[in-house]
């Protein structure tokens, strides 16, 4: 019996192991990356939509990216979990927030009204012809790897949601204060 409960010890930690080892090498792959903005999304703010104007911000932007395969009504209800992060990048005017949708066609109609009806005080984006994963290959198909922070150059700096822990709250931070320095050097 103490046999058999060795093995399944043994078997947990190797397995966790592999797995500890795949997401390391998958966020190192990750953050190789250049990660582009591409010029057709919709910006839904106030109400009205429109076509964002470039792509280029010249600053660091943290990404909060939900695909198709995500509940989109699910992701909207919970944008008022984001406050302080819009709040963080209006207050500092280092970085700029985007949260993406990508959703399927059938979602569309949707999409936009909930998004409308909710009226998020913060511009958030639609991305309907799927350019921005066409765009981006390198994002893992793991949704903890949707959230990320790039820098001006589009690398990948901080991934995780910073809204989901005050440890992940604390790198994000820390994250932001390593760009500044890297920017005034």
């Amino acid at each position: 019996m103490n046999n058999i409960k060795i093995f399944v010890l043994i078997v947990m930690f190797a397995m966790t192991s592999c797995a500890e080892h795949q997401i390391a090498r998958t966020l190192k792959n990750f953050r190789t990356s250049t990660i582009t903005l591409p010029e057709d999304l919709q910006k839904i703010h106030h109400r009205s939509q429109t076509t964002i104007e470039g792509s280029d911000t010249g600053i660091p932007v943290m990404i909060m990216y939900h695909d198709s395969l995500e509940c989109s009504s699910c992701r909207i209800s919970h944008l008022i979990d984001l406050l302080d992060l819009y709040e963080l990048a209006d207050s500092l005017g280092t970085f700029k927030v985007m949260t993406i949708f990508s959703p399927r066609e059938d979602e569309y109609d949707e999409l936009l009204t909930k998004l409308i009806v909710n009226n998020f005080e913060y511009p958030i984006y639609i991305d309907f012809s799927g350019s921005f994963r066409q765009r981006n290959k390198a994002i893992p198909e793991d949704r903890r790897f949707h959230s990320f922070l790039i820098n001006s150059s589009g690398q990948p700096v901080f991934v995780g949601d910073p809204t989901a822990s005050d440890q992940l709250w604390s790198l994000f931070l820390k994250s932001l204060e390593d760009i500044g320095k890297d920017c005034q050097k």
